[in-house]
């Protein structure tokens, strides 16, 4: 019994998911109303009401949910095998890690990082890019603090080039494969950083 009720438990919670995202993409994440989900899901309110206190916390721990999933796989770059698979023209594997886990939740990666998402999620996502990942490849050469394109600015570009990317990926049907784009990646990051700080692999 207990493992039917988990079942249905999971149902629920799946088919709110789903009616969240369509909504989202009509309305934006600050109009859903617990209305709008019960009627998309085809659920009533007091089912609802056992799950999620209103839509926000619905929102809220959908997103947490997600970026949880992401921030594990994003850990798990290590920017000195970035630039070595960079060398060897392959995509690294922790990459094409992350980018499988975009394609497994691509509607909300979708809505999230569209039009009429949550600007504040983008945000998260380029700042841990940011300070836990790109940086530290730059970080690799201190000595270049003053260069034409000054670290800073690099580490930004790089961070929102590569959700760019991402999101372009996701919106255009994702054709290429998570392998395919992890590559592109890993050589646009790794020719910029060798031509503009002239940072290779096995010569850090």
């Amino acid at each position: 019994m207990s493992e039917k009720l988990d079942r249905r438990k999971a149902r629920t919670r799946e088919q709110l998911r789903k009616a969240l995202i369509e909504i989202m993409e009509e309305k934006g994440p600050d109009r859903v109303t617990v209305s709008d989900l019960t009627e998309k899901a085809n659920i009533n309110r007091s089912t609802f009401y056992l799950h999620y206190t209103d839509a926000v916390d619905l929102l809220s721990q959908v997103k947490g949910e997600v970026w949880e999933g992401l921030r594990s796989r994003m850990e798990k770059l290590n920017p000195y095998e970035y630039l070595s698979y960079a060398a060897r023209s392959k995509p690294d594997p922790a990459m094409v890690n992350v980018i499988e886990y975009y394609a497994e939740h691509a509607d909300f990666f979708r809505v999230i990082l569209g039009p009429k998402g949550d600007p504040a999620f983008a945000v998260q996502i380029k700042e841990f890019l940011q300070t836990q990942h790109i940086s530290k490849i730059l970080d690799l050469r201190p000595d270049l603090a003053e260069t034409i394109v000054p670290k800073d600015f690099m580490i930004a570009y790089f961070a929102a080039s590569n959700l760019s990317i991402l999101l372009h990926w996701i919106e255009s049907g994702m054709q290429q494969s998570p392998s395919s784009i992890a590559l592109m990646i890993t050589h646009i990051l790794g020719s910029a950083v060798r031509q503009l700080y002239g940072i290779e692999a096995g010569k850090v």
